[in-house]
């Protein structure tokens, strides 16, 4: 049987998620029935010729040439027929968007190839997609999926947008979108970019591997050189092809030792990467029904006191056996960036089934007794017996899954707005330590257990983002949390109010008053709410059990931790 090459592009997007760009063409869209672009300027020269009394032919090119002068101008054409946005917008809509009649026959609707990519984002393994299009069918698909991807369609929007590493999807239309005045359509207009869209494009191009469909490079002379001045191949790039790769873009190929797939469409290309993708997901979570039957267990014990033993045996059942997976660690010998990120990832997969029983927990927790339970397992986890002597870097690292115990308990009580749990927690678990004893929010937090250096450079897809640490916790935190918050925006809202309450703990012992920051520090400055609003809400309960000394002190250092907050985003 010959192999599939679709098979290794499916297994590298898998294994480095959101570390490949999507480069797509027309031939995304074409089983839609939207229009090329170049289509519709040429049913526009038609328009323009009815309109003066003429017939514009089989030639509407020529009759343009002879009758206004120059080459076809989209710009000029809208200008002429369409002069307000409204009238442009009434123009243009019936060419992409689709009528009822449309609708009902399928056409001018995202297509299996939108929908499928749409999964891959929704699912995080894309986030960065260039496009030449000039439809909406990829955000329809995207807002269906649950994703609001941040649409770049012209020199302003980048200029002024998101990091594209703390983007969670970014569209690039570097023809701009078919509302747009600006819109790039004619041969002289596809010559050369805004600078703005141009250092865009270096950045994807550098930083990212590359998955081209349904662009053959001819017509886009800037785009080709965009990909053509760029050194970047720390990943590869894939191209599949329906047709004969055109000369002009063999030459990106060759440039980025592209590896070439043959495909018959878009559709049945993008639905197959998808599928296998998800298979392979699929087969890395060892134990899926295990853990739904669990946290289905915990939800049946949790009201009934009746079964609170079960609840707790259930709990420090499931806290011991993750214990036992990382308890013989070794922590000496040459530990590289890739023995790193294969650590934190025995940490995350030993305690993936804990943590969604915390986070559950936590959100449906309603009594002391129950806080006490969580409480219980992070201490076990806390004041295990750990190594003392080895590679400080991994030393360091064995407080992680306590780390991760804290987040889950955290997201579950933020989002049930009840801090108990948490509270509890910080404000009673100490840690013995070189003789100190001192609070489990200090020594399990971020800031002491990983390296973000090292955790930059050993995660791929955290290489380019400022806040890698935090990042990163979000994606292992997501899957604990998938049942309880399905809204990805809502979910890290709550994220920020964690960070900011455990950063804040953390902060509050010490004089200096500085602590992680995290991705609040640059979402705040995104159109975000600036966190805090959750410890607004319950300052005196976590005065009461003992996160913090007393409101003076909580006052004093919120005032220099969240100026150190705003102050990261430039740092």
């Amino acid at each position: 049987m010959a192999p599939n090459p679709l098979v290794s592009l499916a297994s590298s997007i898998h294994a480095g998620p959101k570390t490949f760009a999507l480069l797509i063409g027309s031939g995304v869209s074409a089983s839609s029935g939207v229009p090329t672009g170049w289509d519709v300027t040429l049913d526009l020269i038609r328009r323009l010729a009815v309109l003066q009394g003429e017939d514009a032919g089989d030639n509407p090119v020529a009759w343009y040439r002879e009758q206004v002068g120059g080459e076809p101008d989209y710009s000029a054409l809208l200008i002429e027929l369409a002069p307000s946005p409204v009238d442009r917008r009434n123009l243009l809509e019936p060419y992409f968007e689709p009528t009822d009649d449309e609708r009902a026959d399928g056409l001018k609707l995202p297509t299996n190839a939108h929908n499928s990519i749409a999964k891959l984002v929704a699912d995080g393994f894309v986030k960065v997609i260039v496009t030449a299009n000039f439809d909406r069918l990829l955000e329809a698909a995207l807002t269906e999926a649950g994703v609001q991807p941040k649409v770049v369609s012209s020199p302003d929007h980048a200029a002024g947008t998101l990091p594209l590493a703390h983007s969670r999807c970014s569209i690039i239309k570097v023809h701009g979108d078919y509302l747009s005045p600006d819109l790039k359509n004619t041969v002289d207009e596809l010559e050369r970019y805004d600078p703005a869209i141009d250092q865009l494009l270096d950045e994807v191009f550098d930083q990212y591997g590359l998955l081209v469909c349904g662009w053959s490079g001819k017509w886009d002379p800037a785009l080709r050189n965009a990909i053509l001045r760029s050194p970047g191949r720390r990943f590869a790039t894939y191209w599949l092809h329906r047709d004969p790769i055109e000369p002009e873009a063999q030459e990106i190929a060759s440039h980025r030792d592209a590896i070439c797939i043959s495909i018959q469409d878009a559709d049945g290309a993008f639905g197959s990467l998808a599928d296998m993708v998800d298979a392979l997901t699929g087969a890395a979570d060892q134990r899926p029904q295990d853990t739904a039957f669990a946290v289905a267990q915990l939800k049946k014990y949790l009201p009934d006191s009746a079964h609170r033993i079960k609840l707790h045996d259930l709990l420090l059942s499931e806290t011991n056996d993750a214990i036992d997976q990382f308890s013989d660690l070794p922590m000496e010998g040459e530990f590289g960036d890739p023995e790193y990120a294969g650590r934190m990832k025995v940490y995350e997969e030993a305690t993936a089934k804990p943590l969604k029983l915390l986070a559950t927990g936590a959100f449906f927790s309603d009594s002391d007794k129950h806080d006490e339970l969580w409480a219980r397992c992070v201490q076990l986890l806390a004041t295990r017996k750990l190594a003392t002597a080895g590679m400080g870097t991994m030393l360091s690292m064995q407080q992680y899954p306590t780390v991760l115990a804290l987040y889950a308990i955290a997201l579950g009580a933020v989002a049930s707005d009840r801090l108990e749990p948490i509270a509890l927690a910080l404000g009673t678990i100490r840690i013995q330590d070189s003789g100190q004893d001192l609070p489990v929010g200090v020594l399990a937090s971020s800031w002491e257990v990983l390296d973000r250096d090292r955790v930059k450079r050993s995660i791929e897809e955290l290489a380019h983002t400022s806040t890698p640490i935090s990042d990163h916790l979000l994606g292992v935190l997501h899957p604990a949390m998938s049942e309880i918050i399905r809204d990805q925006e809502h979910l890290e809202d709550l994220f920020d109010e964690v960070e900011y309450l455990l950063g804040l703990s953390y902060a509050s012992h010490y004089d200096h008053g500085h602590g992680p920051t995290g991705r609040m520090s640059w979402r705040s400055r995104f159109g975000h709410n600036f966190p805090g609003s959750v410890v607004d809400r319950h300052s005196a309960l976590l005065v009461g059990k003992g996160v913090f000394r007393d409101n003076g002190r909580l006052s004093e250092i919120r005032e220099i931790y969240d100026e150190s907050i705003r102050q990261a985003y430039f740092r």
